[in-house]
């Protein structure tokens, strides 16, 4: 009797063991799963938020750096440098050479589909330099920093000015650079959706 029911112990502890070891079940796998892909697709909209964030960042040091370099070069080497905006997305750094001619310093391309542009519905900066347009420069064709450090137009008239850029249908990319002309001090902005932060 001992003996069976020693058998009869031993036969339990097996059924236990196998089904402790059957694995998950059908209705498992498929919570687990679907769960992977919830905490997967939030993670990709996260990401894409936070790239577009980082892209229009990125390029906000890209024009920011080209004003600075254009800037400093006219104050360090005593030469008007004029600063071209070429649609839809490069600037061009030129000094103008004495007695004549240009010399073409530097260019740069705004990267990850990044273009000048100013959204609808989003306001000028606090600096109310900008209009309509994603260049505004008081209506100057041309604009350059001269050696005593001011940002001028074409007639050596200091003018106030803003470049807006950021990327086809999504307005949270969108930043903003402003100039101020008498001293060419340089703003940057940066637009969360809601209102203009620095």
């Amino acid at each position: 009797m001992a003996l069976a029911q020693q058998g009869s112990i031993m036969t339990g502890r097996r059924r236990r063991a196998l089904a402790d070891e059957r694995g998950f079940s059908l209705p498992e796998i498929l919570t687990i799963v679907a769960l992977i892909g919830v905490l997967s697709g939030i993670t990709i909209i996260a990401f894409q938020a936070a790239a577009a964030t980082i892209q229009g960042d990125s390029n906000l040091r890209v024009v920011e750096r080209q004003l600075k370099l254009a800037r400093d070069t006219a104050v360090s080497q005593r030469r008007s440098v004029e600063v071209q905006f070429v649609m839809p997305n490069e600037l061009r750094v030129i000094r103008r050479d004495l007695p004549a001619g240009t010399t073409l310093l530097q260019s740069a391309f705004l990267e990850n589909n990044t273009t000048f542009r100013r959204f609808a519905g989003v306001p000028d900066t606090p600096d109310s330099f900008g209009g309509a347009d994603a260049i505004n420069l008081g209506g100057a064709a041309v604009v350059l920093f001269t050696s005593d450090g001011m940002f001028v137009d074409g007639a050596g008239t200091p003018v106030n000015g803003t470049i807006y850029i950021g990327q086809a249908g999504n307005s949270v990319t969108q930043r903003a650079v402003t100039v101020f002309g008498s001293t060419a001090r340089i703003r940057t902005y940066r637009w969360n959706g809601s209102q203009w932060g620095s």
